[in-house]
């Protein structure tokens, strides 16, 4: 009888101080939570190595750039449009450019 009353209240006592010090959940769901939580961050992170696109308001006028997956810009449309609808053409023509025509290489002429 005194081993139990004993045990009964070792696990009383601990289960006090997990409240006590907020530990509510085992040690084995808590790294099971931080690896889902790890795994969501490669997800995010692999969706950012692409770069985006930003249509913005210039004081011109509206603007695109194209940013890489650093962050930082890697092409910029140089002339400004009067409406948002038109600098999202414009990146439109750029992506069908980009995707289906060819790169040419022009070679500078000794003068």
């Amino acid at each position: 009888m005194g081993k139990c009353f004993r045990s009964l209240a070792l696990v009383g006592i601990v289960a006090g101080l997990m409240t006590v010090t907020g530990l509510s959940v085992a040690p084995a769901q808590v790294k099971e939570k931080d690896k889902e939580k790890k795994d969501d961050k490669k997800v995010e992170a692999k969706g950012d190595d692409i770069g985006v696109t930003e249509v913005y308001k210039a004081k011109d006028g509206w603007r695109f750039r194209i940013k890489g997956p650093e962050g930082k810009s890697i092409a910029i449309g140089t002339v400004p449009f009067e409406k948002k609808e038109d600098a999202a053409k414009a990146v439109e023509t750029l992506k069908t450019i980009l995707t289906k025509g060819k790169v040419v290489e022009i070679k500078e002429e000794k003068k």
